[in-house]
């Protein structure tokens, strides 16, 4: 989630440079990889927004999920999402 809470604050740093409000629509991804062991991994994810009322995020409504057990396909994705994430921040 740092990586998109950085994407969203540089949005907001470009809004108000150009003087425009920040959106208040921006939503978060969260994933969470566990490694079970070197070859299976199981996996939660939700989609989280900033409530400006409550002041906090919140969860987006049926956006969670979790993998239904540990598997090496999951394994797979939690490296190619390790792989994207270091690319996307490295870069």
């Amino acid at each position: 989630m740092a990586n998109q809470h950085a994407k969203v604050c540089a949005a907001a740093v470009v809004d108000l440079l150009q003087a425009r409000a920040p959106s208040q629509q921006a939503l978060w991804s969260n994933a969470c990889c566990s490694f079970i062991n070197e070859n299976e991994v199981i996996r939660s994810a939700s989609v989280l927004t900033y409530s400006a009322a409550r002041k906090r995020h919140q969860l987006v409504p049926g956006s969670e999920g979790i993998s239904a057990g540990p598997s090496q396909q999951e394994c797979i994705h939690a490296h190619d999402w390790a792989s994207n994430i270091w690319s996307d921040m490295l870069s």
